[in-house]
């Protein structure tokens, strides 16, 4: 032992009075020095505390703060035991000690400078063991920390939930102000029909899978988080932003799931100008870019512009208006008849849509059909106009008056909505008509998503006898293959061709062509956009069957149209 003062080793016998061993606590002595501490002394109810045996403490060995404390804990609890001291003189500090039983137990250290004539720094330490209550509390820590995990992230995917993300993108903006980043949204379109395909359990992995690839994304200098079931977002530095190099990541990791089905991405992307902006308002931006492109299937993202801010007002209005619409019966149904081109007869007519509203007047289709697409509300608009059609079909053979085929329009969303075949069937039974009557046009576009089963809804539906069209034939890339592979019986050659007619040319041998393949299948067709007599005479001359556009007449109310008809008869 280093002597010390006599003052100081006279009291040591009274440290020994077995009463002091009742005390839950063990004392320890102990000197702080410039370059360590030493460990002066111990009682036996420390040496019990610290789990040795009576048998086992050797007072002769000097022991150093090593012998008491972990390795990866030694530094700090050193720095306790000599900076903080210097303070007021005293000091608690906790540390884990050495492994005893198996484990590493916890003690707390409560410290006091003593008093001694000399300049030495000695400390007269309680010891306690702590254990218990200290893996109650790391234990508390541990479901803190998860329960604050769970409230910050998306369960499933692990991603920040969203006002989270906003969080961690306000404070990684405030922490990089000379950074430059963009917000990218994504979106998988219609992904509940996944999960009705395939089940949750695809849908759900499908999920999975994106968030790992967002998070690889984003690096270690974004965040990514989760905003709606199939939508994600990310805030992420500019000099990362590049969209191919992500669209070739996404389409792998969709290959490698091997889904018979084409799982659409789309994203929307906005460019941070101003970081003051809440960065609520900046992922509305790049929602408003990712809406731009619902429906718009040559286009896999947009950049948000100034003019998008208008279009999204807009657009909210109709979503406001259009259940009220359609309750109040704003829509009306106009017709626009086809022709026999050989004989200028009307032969059946198109069923159109158009909306009368109270306070707006007139509103051009085209200002809300692609909204309706977008947000799904077209499969009820369809159903309506399928309904009115069939009421007014009904009604004609009940009057005994003339009645001509009508075909409708059937958008890609209506084959998964419902089942398509079973509908028909069923308002053909309710309304009492000949099949052969009401008439399905579906878009090429709409082909080529889901071929088996939109191929296998229309075979069921041309079996009932309903004529089947495509309509803008011509538009895609699969046309000719789909007339050898697709239920068709007529084709509506789309209008584009008939524009560039005029300038002769290709233009005009490929519709020449396109009408002979037709008739060489016995597949008749329909031109639409016939606007010109020049039209007319080279429809004639090539062949084509029949007519649709403003040269014979514009779509007109149902009503007009039934004069039209009536009056053909005689």
């Amino acid at each position: 032992m280093i002597e010390l003062d006599a003052t100081v080793t006279a009291g040591w016998n009274l440290l020994e009075d077995p009463a002091l061993n009742n005390l839950p606590g063990g004392i320890i002595i102990y000197e702080v020095t410039p370059d360590q501490v030493k460990i002066h002394y111990l009682n036996n109810k420390a040496y019990k505390i610290l789990g040795c045996k009576t048998e086992e403490i050797d007072r002769s060995r000097e022991l150093e703060l090593a012998d008491l404390v972990t390795e990866w804990e030694l530094e700090r609890v050193q720095k306790e035991l000599t900076t903080d001291m210097e303070l007021d003189g005293s000091c608690v500090c906790w540390f884990q000690g050495k492994e005893c039983n198996g484990r590493n137990p916890w003690y707390s250290l409560h410290a006091e400078q003593m008093k001694t004539i000399s300049s030495r720094r000695l400390y007269l330490a309680i010891l306690l063991d702590v254990t218990k209550s200290k893996e109650e509390e790391l234990e508390a820590k541990k479901l803190a920390a998860r329960s604050q995990y769970i409230f910050e992230h998306d369960s499933l995917t692990g991603l920040y939930r969203k006002e989270i993300f906003e969080k961690k993108v306000d404070a990684l903006l405030a922490a990089n102000p000379q950074s430059d980043y963009a917000i990218v949204m994504w979106d998988a379109e219609h992904f509940k029909l996944i999960n009705e395909l395939f089940g949750y359990e695809t849908g759900n992995q499908l999920l999975v899978r994106a968030a790992a690839l967002m998070r690889r994304y984003v690096g270690n200098k974004g965040v990514a988080g989760r905003v709606g079931a199939d939508q994600f977002i990310a805030c992420i530095p500019l000099e990362r932003l590049d969209m191919q190099k992500a669209f070739r990541r996404i389409k792998r990791m969709i290959d490698e799931m091997h889904l018979d089905y084409e799982v659409r991405i789309s994203a929307g992307i906005y460019v941070i100008i101003d970081k003051k902006e809440s960065v609520d308002l900046m992922c509305d931006k790049a929602s408003m870019a990712l809406s731009s492109i619902k429906g718009k299937y040559m286009e896999s993202y947009a950049y948000y512009d100034s003019k998008m801010m208008h279009s999204m007002i807009h657009e909210q209005e109709i979503k406001n208006e259009m259940q009220e619409a359609l309750d109040q019966e704003q829509f009306k149904i106009y017709v626009q008849p086809k022709y026999d081109i050989a004989s200028g007869a009307i032969v059946g007519g198109e069923a159109l849509v158009r909306w009368q509203h109270p306070g707006k007047g007139f509103v051009s289709p085209n200002d809300f059909i692609p909204y309706f697409e977008k947000n799904g509300f077209i499969s009820s608009m369809d159903q309506y106009i399928w309904k009115n059609v069939a009421e007014y079909l009904e009604n004609c053979v009940k009057e005994s008056k003339r009645v001509l085929p009508i075909s409708v329009n059937a958008s890609r969303i209506d084959f998964y909505r419902d089942n398509l075949y079973e509908h028909f069937t069923e308002l053909l039974k309710e309304y009492n008509l000949a099949s052969k009557y009401l008439e399905l046009e579906v878009t090429e576009s709409a082909y080529t998503a889901d071929e088996d089963v939109i191929y296998s809804t229309l075979e069921q539906l041309q079996k009932v006898g309903m004529t089947i069209l495509i309509d803008d034939f011509g538009s895609g890339y699969s046309s000719f293959n789909m007339m050898k592979q697709a239920p068709v019986d007529v084709l509506k050659l789309d209008m584009e061709f008939l524009r560039g007619l005029d300038e002769g040319g290709r233009g005009k041998t490929i519709v020449k062509h396109m009408v002979q393949l037709a008739q060489d299948l016995m597949i008749p067709v329909i031109a639409e956009g016939v606007e010109t007599q020049e039209h007319v005479e080279l429809l004639q001359e090539i062949g084509c069957d029949y007519a649709q556009g403003y040269y014979y007449s514009k779509p007109v109310p149902l009503e007009e149209y039934d004069k039209m008809v009536q009056k053909s008869r005689k």
